[in-house]
């Protein structure tokens, strides 16, 4: 008799999946629907959709050339202009999407119990749903890859040179440079592969013409890599990719949390290098673990999770299998205990994220923000606050204020006055040792600012019409006669 499940293909299953794993993440709280938490670079891209849409003034074009999730952000701006709830939403089908064409890809080059386990298990990595609440770039990045590898395949097949699968892959490649360093990754997979093909002759020259065009022209606009961690720690970023932030504080943890995650990483990048070295996904994300290290945040992260899950779990069923015997626990029992520990182990730091928004907690620079906005609102500011932030995009997107950027630091009070007239307020990360000159400027006009919040993500400064003067003493009376 034949099933009535027969005719459902992997399509139809993956549809509903994507619907229980979008239902799960709203009703368990796993994504919180404010204007906080949210990527910098994310909510430049949204601000300026948003403001070319309703024909607004805004101070977003003065940021300089954002990364390209601004075109993909388009639809957005269109059909739902102000909406944080189409954002967020749109975030978990582009997470699902990358999960489904890696799911496709592990299937081809592996098998379709590799590529359930991987997949099943991304889809609760904690660093993939830190990535869809903020909107970062990760998600992006990964599925960005895989829409490329795709062009690329067909691309390959056809006999002409220049077509317009051509220019659609040099424009998918320059926004996944745009979003982080770990982007170049992929232009450096194309070009190592078109060297060893046999007989590409002048297709091999216009591919590698196109890449460096587009590589050069991506540097010389100065496009996207917004508020990246230069030079951090990647320890740090891995071990928050795992174990999320210190639940108490808020902030990263040691770096000790991210060694053995780094030292997998380092394990499957050399036992698993000659299928890297050979396929053009695993040679991008070998080459972008590597490439990103310089700017270690939570894209990063994301693309070394998804090396190590997708290619760590074949390693781990092939050492299983050296096992000597013929039970279960010989075939496939090691693996599947540790996939199932690591699944528990990640489900625990998904509730620990569930109860954070529960109970409305905020990491350190958003509690800043939000003290800001409760600031303005409580005074009543009107169109003529402008604040300089440390962090503008998301600053006006939750105060509804205009923000700029912070202003260059000078030599003295007196010129640092001159230069921030007409902003009413500053905020920026004091424990900053890049905000030490500033820090130095503010304190020289001491007699010209307030200090509104001082908590342990930075400081909101507002900056007084006149400056305080001090009060003369009161002469005192003279004695009777």
């Amino acid at each position: 008799m034949k099933s009535p499940f027969s005719s459902f293909d992997h399509r139809h299953v993956g549809l509903l999946i994507l619907i229980a794993w979008g239902a799960a993440l709203s009703w368990l709280g796993l994504i919180s629907f404010d204007a906080y938490g949210i990527d910098e670079g994310a909510t430049r891209a949204l601000l300026l959709n948003w403001s070319v849409v309703d024909s607004i003034a805004h101070p977003i074009v003065v940021f300089g050339m954002p990364d390209f999730r601004a075109l993909l952000y388009v639809p957005l701006g269109i059909y739902w202009p102000g909406s944080i709830v189409a954002a967020k939403m749109m975030s978990v089908l582009v997470a699902f999407g990358a999960v489904y064409f890696l799911y496709l890809w592990s299937r081809r080059t592996q098998s379709d119990e590799v590529a359930q386990l991987a997949g099943g298990l991304l889809l609760v990595t904690p660093i993939l749903i830190f990535q869809v609440n903020s909107l970062g770039a990760g998600p992006f990045l990964v599925l960005l890859i895989m829409l490329a590898a795709q062009i690329e395949t067909r691309y390959e097949a056809q006999q002409r040179t220049v077509t317009g699968l051509y220019f659609a892959h040099m424009l998918v490649i320059a926004t996944m440079i745009t979003l982080h360093p770990a982007g170049l990754a992929y232009p450096a997979a194309i070009a190592l592969k078109w060297a060893r093909l046999p007989n590409a002759g002048a297709r091999r020259n216009v591919v590698w013409m196109g890449l460096a065009a587009t590589v050069i022209s991506i540097v010389a606009m100065q496009a996207g890599w917004i508020a990246l961690p230069w030079s951090s720690n990647p320890f740090s970023a891995l071990g928050d990719a795992v174990f999320g932030l210190d639940p108490i504080e808020l902030i990263s943890r040691h770096w000790s949390y991210g060694l053995p995650v780094g030292i997998l990483l380092l394990a499957v990048l050399y036992a698993d290098r000659e299928f890297l070295a050979g396929d053009l996904v695993g040679s991008t994300l070998a080459l972008g673990a590597i490439f990103g290290a310089i700017a270690a945040d939570g894209t990063w992260a994301t693309v070394c999770t998804v090396l190590v899950i997708f290619r760590g779990i074949p390693s781990l069923i092939r050492l299983n299998a050296r096992i000597r015997g013929n039970g279960f626990f010989a075939q496939r029992g090691v693996a599947l205990l540790v996939v199932f520990g690591v699944l528990f182990l990640f489900m625990q730091i998904d509730r620990t994220f569930a109860q954070r928004h529960a109970s409305e907690q905020l990491e350190p620079t958003d509690e800043l923000i939000r003290a800001l906005a409760f600031r303005l609102e409580g005074d009543n500011a009107d169109d003529n606050t402008r604040v300089a932030s440390q962090w503008p995009g998301r600053t006006m997107l939750a105060t509804r204020h205009a923000a700029l950027p912070l202003p260059p630091p000078k030599e003295n009070g007196e010129k640092f006055l001159q230069q921030v007239k007409g902003l009413t307020h500053i905020m920026f990360a004091h424990n900053d040792p890049r905000n030490g000159a500033l820090s130095r400027n503010i304190a020289d006009v001491s007699g010209y600012t307030e200090t509104l919040e001082l908590l342990p993500g930075g400081v909101v400064v507002r900056f007084k019409t006149e400056p305080a003067t001090e009060k003369s003493p009161t002469p005192a009376a003279s004695p009777a006669p």
